[in-house]
């Protein structure tokens, strides 16, 4: 099981290593990404937006899975370092709890990250040599996300924690894809919903029989 510090991620931040040529053109991309989705990398259009000439992204990052690689690393670096500093500040138990739902419940907000993100992650599934780059990123957003549902006296996240640690996962991205769709979403209703599912198996320890319940026991 997880035992998170402070600093730990799940890559490292790509942008140091690079050369500044390399570093141009990552940017670039990304800037590409943003403006035609993912149609629009192509090694032409990312030179061009780079001033930089198409054979020197081979050069820097291999092949297209590779700038794809520290393309999605890039993108969700700093996301990465946020959530941890945020979710660090707090003690663990109830108030680290509460915080990892105000900030699920932010992200659906931050629609041009998450519109970058679901550009590459079709195409990044379809990739042999990216797919398991994509497991290992969403195997450690839901270990944060258990990580920061554990009682503060649990060493490491109970069993119990991990399903609904995915659950976590899947909604916040779930409720992101919605918004992007619909501007004027209103999902509140279903965060508060959400929350108290959570919060009820969490303390029930594990028991879904009823939010708030205790585990094995009888509903009122």
């Amino acid at each position: 099981m997880l035992k998170l510090t402070r600093y730990e991620l799940p890559f490292d931040d790509p942008t140091p290593d690079l050369s500044p040529t390399a570093a141009r053109i990552l940017e670039a991309a990304k800037r590409v990404l943003s403006h035609e989705g993912f149609r629009g990398l192509t090694f032409e259009t990312i030179a061009r937006e780079a001033g930089e000439n198409p054979a020197l992204i081979r050069y820097h990052f291999g092949s297209k899975a590779g700038l794809l690689a520290a393309l999605v690393d890039s993108v969700l670096y700093q996301e990465a370092v946020e959530l941890i500093e945020n979710l660090t500040e707090v003690p663990a138990g109830d108030e680290r709890r509460e915080k990892l739902l105000e900030l699920h419940e932010g992200l659906p907000q931050d629609t041009d990250a998450y519109r970058n993100f679901f550009e590459l992650i079709p195409h990044i599934v379809r990739v042999d040599e990216l797919r398991p780059h994509l497991r290992g990123l969403f195997d450690w957003y839901r270990k944060l996300d258990a990580w920061a549902l554990k009682d503060a006296d649990d060493e490491e996240p109970p069993a119990h924690i991990a399903p609904m640690a995915l659950l976590t996962v899947a909604i916040a991205d779930g409720i992101a894809l919605q918004k992007l769709a619909d501007p004027d979403l209103d999902f509140e209703p279903a965060f508060a919903l959400w929350r108290r599912l959570v919060l009820g198996y969490v303390e029930s320890g594990g028991d879904s029989s009823e939010p708030g319940g205790e585990p094995g026991g009888e509903s009122a």
